[in-house]
Parts: C-alpha cells; structure tokens; sequence
C-alpha cells in the first residue's frame, strides 16, 4: 500500500508539472479546457507514459519504484523548469512585491494626468475609471456565461467581439458552454491613459485581478475544467484595454499578465496637445510634405540613375530635392506602423489600413493564412532600429524597403480556439521585419506599406 500511496503521488506531481498556464475566463476559446483545442495528442502521449510509469513501479519492486521517482525528477526538469521559470518571472512583473509598489507608483502618476483630462472629459475621472471598469468586467463575464451575444455586442468593441465570436461559434460546434462565475469583486488598477481628444483617439488601460469558477459544461452535462487544473476556480490577472463610448468605456483590448505590463511604461497623455512626440512626428510630415516635387514631378527625373554608398546615403541625397526621402521621415512612417499594427490585432484596422495596404495589411495580420483561420499577434511592441535596405526612386511609384527591428511578444494563434499555434507569449523577443514602402500613401502618410516579406513566427 506504501508503494502505491508513492505511485499515486508521482502521478499526480507529474500531471501538475506538466499543466500549462491558465487563459482568460471571458473570450477565452475552447483550446484552454480538457479535450479541446489539439490537446488530446498530448494528453494521450501524457496517458501513455504514466501507464508505462505504473507499470514499472508494480512489477519493478523497489528498483521500480525508485526508476519511477528518477523518471518523474528528469520529466520534471527537462520539461518544465524552463516553461515554469519563463512564467514565474512573467508573473513577477505583474504580480511579485516589486510589481506591486510599481503599480502603486504608476497609479499615482496616472491619477494626476487622470484629473486634468477629466477637465476637459469627466468619462477619464479615476473614481468613474475604476467603476465602470469593475462593472464591465462582471457584466462581460456574465454575458459570456450565458452566451448572451446581444449583451455583448453592447459592452465590446466590434473588432474585438468578432474574434469571440469565433470562439463562441467553435464551442457551439462542439456542444459545450463555457460557463463563468464571479467569486468576489474584481481588484482595478488605473494603469494608462490617452486623452487625444475625440472618441477614435480616447483610451484607457486597467489592471484586473478576479477569481473566477471557470469550466466547460458539455451536452452530456459533464464539466470539463481548464487544463492541468484540480478545480474549477481560476485566478485571472489581465490587462484592459477600453474605448470612448459616448460617455461610457467599451472593451477594446484584453492582455494575459505579463504580456500586457508594457502599458505601465506607456506615455501618459492627458490633454490633446500634452502629446510631444505626436507633435513632432506631425511637424516632420508637414515639412517633407512642403519640401515634396511639385505634383506631375517624376522623382526619376531629378534622381541619379546610380547611388554610391548605401540604400540610406541614397535617401539622404535624394532628400535634397524631396523631403519625403528622408530617414527620419521614414522612422515615423515605421514606429506608427508598427503601433497600429499592435492595435489591429483585436482593435480597429482602420489606423493600419492608412499606413499599408490591404494585401500587405493582410500579411502582417494573418501570415502565410488566406483563409484567416489564424492570426498574428503582437503585443506591446518596441521599435529598436530602422535599416534602409534598398530604394528604387525609378519604380513606379517609388519605393522603398526597410528592415525594422523589433522587440516584443509575438505568436500565431488559431482564431477559433485560442491555442497557439507557432511562436511564445510567455517572453518577449527580438524580430525583425522587411517591408517594402511605396510613395504616395494618403494624406499625412507620404508613404504605405505595399508588401511584407517576414518570416512566420518562430518558437
């Protein structure tokens, strides 16, 4: 009986080393739960080897025993220590003592940027913030408890409510109902604000800690509970992110612990023209449009047929006689890029689709994937450097390419299900992208990004 009590143990150790990090409650999909989303290779494989693990201790006597325990502290090592570092750190950027008093501190400094854009907009006031968000996540979770998608449709934003709806339809197919509950209220922190002035340009960032009872309920009845987790009860820390409504906030954005604490750095701004960098990011756009050839001008015609020296040297030179050509120019044109493209990926396309293409826009955000079955995601993304790596001032319109270098969470996941596909979204890493820009984009954005020649995502 000894050595069975010692088998059941191991077991249930190595089950939990094994269990994966817990997802979101609300617009989660059905690749968190028992069963779904691919995992059942996995679970089968797990199956198996605890079956053969069994089996030695039984008729293996003590050295069987003691072969079991040394498999089990290998497994352990080697399949989990480093997934379970990467996310214990993860989880002490949002969550250790440290996280604690920064949050703290950036709290303070969002509450006195908070009061003077609630002079001008009383919907940013930080009592009002913390209130409508408390309400919003219990009546999210609610809605999405019982599948009431006409609630949603009144508390979400509409790009972001059609990647849940997705993951409704995909438990639909299925036959099961995510079922979620509240237990207790929600802990709101005040992270981040964007007073821009209008509605497309008014957000705000907050901190959630909630613990939830979140399973799956099938149509036999059965619950199924999120993977490698003994119960039913979850402890959710997400990040979100909420649009202007009227006088009310939407949901626009919802971020996993660490993957959204780039909001803690995030510029506050407060007042519409407290934005410096957008300022001069605007003033450099002016002048490069004032320095542009006339209309009818072609840039071949004042451009050598040949450059000396590198594709940036090239633009250098031609930004003599066309602003549009300059470095600097081309450094905002990719930053601002890079931040819709962030903003796409649950937001609105609408800032992305000015800066590139449909084709190209396409690209970044469904890799390699015309049936948009899958999506990019990317989170919290830093420019780190622009190379110019070739121009062609002779194309038709002229175009330019660009290396940007990156640093930033980034995964491909499957639209339906939530699983990830390709890639890791419990560490940020460095990337690089290689876009092609042709001039002649709309407006402010001399220039538009028309194609996109990235790999896909590694792990």
């Amino acid at each position: 009986m000894k050595r069975r009590g010692l088998i059941l143990l191991a077991v249930l150790l190595l089950a939990l080393a094994l269990a994966p990090e817990a997802l979101a409650a609300a617009g989660g999909g059905s690749g968190g739960f028992g069963g779904g989303g691919g995992g059942g290779g996995r679970g089968l494989g797990l199956y198996i080897l605890i079956q053969i693990l069994i089996r030695i201790a039984i008729f293996g006597h003590g050295i069987g025993a003691a072969v079991l325990v040394g498999l089990i502290i290998v497994a352990m090592l080697v399949m989990n220590f480093t997934p379970h570092a990467s996310r214990w750190f993860g989880a002490q950027q949002t969550a250790g003592r440290a996280a604690r008093r920064r949050t703290r501190r950036r709290e303070r400094r969002v509450e006195l940027a908070a009061a003077e854009a609630a002079e001008d907009e009383p919907a940013f006031a930080p009592t009002t913030v913390r209130s409508q968000v408390a309400s919003l996540f219990q009546q999210v979770q609610a809605a999405w408890d019982t599948g009431d998608r006409s609630r949603l449709r009144h508390l979400v934003a509409p790009d972001l409510l059609a990647e849940w709806e997705r993951r409704l339809d995909d438990f639909q197919r299925r036959g099961w109902r995510n079922r979620v509950q509240m237990i207790g209220a929600p802990k709101v922190e005040y992270v981040s604000l964007q007073h821009r002035g209008g509605l497309a340009g008014d957000r705000v960032t907050c901190r959630i800690e909630a613990r939830l009872r979140d399973y799956v309920e099938d149509g036999r009845g059965s619950r199924l509970k999120r993977a490698g987790r003994l119960g039913e009860t979850v402890r959710v820390r997400e990040f979100w992110t909420l649009a202007r409504r009227g006088s009310r906030w939407v949901l626009q954005s919802i971020e996993q612990g660490a993957e959204g604490a780039h909001a803690m750095d995030e510029q506050l701004v407060s007042t519409p023209w407290a934005d410096e960098r957008s300022m001069r990011d605007e003033a450099l756009i002016e002048g490069a449009l004032a320095d542009a050839l006339p209309d009818g001008t072609n840039v071949a015609d004042v451009a050598a047929l040949t450059f000396e020296g590198s594709a940036r040297a090239a633009a250098l030179d031609l930004s003599l006689v066309d602003g549009r050509f300059a470095p600097d120019v081309l450094e905002v044109a990719a930053r601002r890029a890079v931040e819709a493209w962030a903003e796409a990926v649950d937001g609105n396309d609408g800032a992305l689709l000015e800066l590139a293409n449909r084709d190209a826009a396409r690209q970044l955000l469904h890799p390699g994937d015309p049936s948009g079955r899958t999506r990019l995601v990317v989170r919290g993304p830093r420019v780190k450097g622009i190379r110019i790596a070739g121009l062609d001032p002779h194309a038709e319109p002229p175009t330019m390419t660009v290396e940007v270098e990156i640093i930033g969470r980034r995964y491909l996941e499957d639209r339906h299900t939530t699983a990830v596909v390709t890639g890791n979204k419990s560490r940020e890493r460095q990337f690089t992208e290689r876009w092609t820009l042709a001039l002649g984009g709309s407006g402010a954005y001399p220039w538009q990004i028309v194609s996109v020649a990235s790999p896909l995502v590694g792990a």
